[in-house]
C-alpha cells in the first residue's frame, strides 16, 4: 500500500502514553475500510497494545445497498461500498501489534464477565503511524487460537475468492499464506505475544470510552 510520506514505521518514537486515545485504521487515511478509536495500554519499540471496548463507535464499510460485505460471496471484494458509523459489537478486544510483523494478535474477552475467549492472529500489513493513530491493511487470512493452544486457519476460502476477484495475485496470496506459516511457528514455540500473559489483562475501570475524531 502507498502511504502518505508523513507516516512513519510503528515502533519508532515518539510513543503514546498509557491511557491515551488513538485510532486504529485499516486502509489509507481519509479512505478507511475500518477505523475505531482505542485506548493505549502500552506503546514502545516492542509492541503497540490497545484496548477496544464493546459499544465504541467506529466507521466501517458495508455494501452500497446496505447489506453486509459477506452477504454475497460472488462479489465480496468488488461490490460498491459505503461508510457507516456503528458501535463495536464483538468481544472486548486487546489488540497487539509488534513492529515489523505482518500480523497483529487480538485477545477476545466476553462483554459481560470479562472471561478470556481466545487469541486471533490477524494477518495484515506492517503498521505505520502518525500523531493520531496507526494504519495497516487487512489481508483476509487469519489464525484462531483456543485457550488450550489448539489453532486453525480461518478464511482460507475467502483468500481464494480474493484472488479470483482480483484483490490479490496468486503470488501475493502465497506471501500471505507464508505469514500464516510464521504465525503457526510462533504458536508452536509459544513465543511473544502469546507467552506474555495478556490473557489476564483487565482495563482500568476509570478509562472513558474513546470517541471518533
Amino acid at each position: 500500500m502507498d502511504y502518505p510520506d508523513q507516516l512513519r514505521p510503528s515502533g519508532t518514537p515518539p510513543f503514546w502514553s498509557r491511557g491515551e486515545h488513538i485510532t486504529w485504521t485499516y486502509g489509507l487515511p481519509g479512505r478507511p475500510s475500518w477505523v475505531y478509536p482505542m485506548t493505549v495500554v502500552q506503546d514502545d519499540a516492542d509492541a503497540l497494545v490497545t484496548w477496544l471496548t464493546v459499544g465504541t463507535l467506529g466507521r466501517l464499510q458495508i455494501r452500497a445497498d446496505g447489506r453486509e460485505l459477506r452477504a454475497d460471496r460472488s462479489d465480496v471484494f468488488t461490490a460498491p461500498r459505503k461508510e457507516v458509523v456503528r458501535p463495536f459489537s464483538a468481544h472486548h478486544t486487546l489488540r497487539i501489534h509488534q513492529p515489523g510483523r505482518q500480523w497483529s494478535t487480538l485477545l477476545f474477552f466476553k462483554g459481560d464477565s470479562g472471561e478470556f475467549v481466545g487469541w486471533y492472529a490477524n494477518i495484515e500489513e506492517a503498521h505505520v503511524r502518525d500523531a493520531h493513530g496507526t494504519y495497516s491493511r487487512d489481508h483476509v487470512l487469519d489464525v484462531w487460537i483456543e485457550p488450550d493452544r489448539t489453532f486453525w486457519r480461518k478464511d482460507e476460502d475467502e483468500l481464494e475468492l480474493a484472488v479470483e476477484q482480483g484483490r490479490y495475485t496468486a503470488e501475493e496470496a502465497a506471501a500471505i499464506t507464508a505469514v500464516a506459516d510464521e504465525i503457526e511457528g510462533v504458536i508452536r514455540a509459544w513465543g511473544p505475544p502469546f507467552c506474555d500473559g495478556w490473557e489476564t489483562f483487565r482495563p482500568d475501570p476509570d478509562w472513558p470510552v474513546p470517541v471518533l475524531p
